[in-house]
């Protein structure tokens, strides 16, 4: 072997005897500082869970019971709310169609000025309900004149007396500076029908009975239905008069600003066109929903009349006053039954 191999070969073995050096210096250096960078990446950890906020979710839960979910598991059941529109369509018959219910309670719309319901002594009044007076046999919302005639005659000799708008509610409200009279009765027709004038007036005023009529100014003119100059004749012969709506609406069917107009527009109308008070209402088809109480209150009606059967009393709610429907197909007998007796 020359001196040039053998030269060759102790480098060639120099060179790998570091080569082994340094892998095992990198080794040992690597095996010491794996501890400290698990610690440093452990401390991070540690040190974001500190720093982040506890969700709202969580910071009611009570500390033993960190795994509760933030949200409930079972949804609660939420009762629906009442309807705002109640009712099935009634039938084109006023008076077989059911009044409007509501959970409205009085105290909700109680009108200013007006007497609480349930009073400590009760005032009670029979309030009859007509409407078209003429011949049509079959129809029980058309009375025959010679039946009203036979039944204003009973009521004149029976010392029933007819009262105005005015004194009736002053006696509900016991506001009366007089004694009450005789057997008191309010006589209403609803509608508006020409008839009113042409038949029932004359009859009433023979025996010199006062009424209130309940119309709708948007039919005045229309076949059938008095016009502005038939109802200032009414007006004329004693007969308070008063809004059934505008154009005799289902209610419950209309929002709340057309219930608005319906009920504010007849009003306005019946004041401007005769100069006197129209805050006493008539419910068409007597339906109404709770929009249409609030309407009535924020608008300051001062009662209103339903289909409700039975006497008027100041112990019912001032929005859902009963009368008595006057079937014209009924005997005079039948009419009489549905009277008080006494006083």
């Amino acid at each position: 072997m020359n001196v040039r191999r053998k030269r060759f070969l102790f480098y060639t073995v120099l060179a790998g005897l570091f080569t082994l050096l340094f892998l095992f210096f990198i080794s040992g250096l690597n095996s010491s500082t794996a501890p400290i960078l698990i610690e440093v990446q452990a401390e991070e950890l540690i040190q974001s869970s500190v720093s982040t906020p506890v969700p709202a979710e969580f910071s009611s839960l009570p500390p033993d019971k960190p795994e509760q979910p933030p949200f409930p598991t079972q949804v609660d059941t939420i009762p629906s709310p009442t309807p705002s529109v109640p009712a099935p369509t009634p039938s084109v018959q006023e008076l077989t169609a059911p009044p409007q219910t509501t959970s409205v309670t009085v105290d909700t719309y109680m009108p200013n000025g007006v007497v609480t319901p349930y009073a400590s002594s009760k005032v009670s009044i029979p309030v009859l309900n007509y409407h078209s007076v003429t011949i049509d046999p079959g129809n029980v919302v058309v009375i025959s004149p010679a039946k009203l005639e036979a039944q204003m005659k009973y009521l004149s000799d029976h010392g029933y007396t007819p009262i105005s708008l005015t004194t009736f509610i002053n006696l509900i409200e016991k506001k009366s500076v007089h004694a009450a009279p005789d057997k008191p009765v309010l006589l209403t027709f609803d509608d508006g029908y020409v008839d009113n004038v042409e038949e029932a007036m004359p009859i009433l005023a023979k025996y010199n009975f006062p009424a209130t009529l309940f119309m709708s100014p948007g039919m005045v003119e229309d076949a059938g239905y008095l016009n502005w100059e038939q109802v200032k004749q009414l007006q004329q012969a004693g007969w308070d008069i008063q809004p059934h709506g505008m154009t005799h609406p289902h209610l419950p069917k209309l929002s709340a600003e057309q219930q608005a107009y319906e009920i504010t527009e007849a009003r306005k109308l019946i004041e401007e066109k005769l100069g006197t008070q129209a805050d006493v209402f008539c419910y068409p088809y007597g339906e109404y929903n709770q929009t249409t109480l609030k309407v009535l209150k924020d608008y300051g009606f001062r009662y209103a009349f339903t289909i409700d059967q039975g006497y008027t009393t100041n112990q019912q709610y001032p929005y859902s006053l009963k009368r008595l429907f006057i079937n014209g197909e009924e005997s005079l007998k039948a009419f009489i039954n549905k009277l008080p007796k006494t006083n």
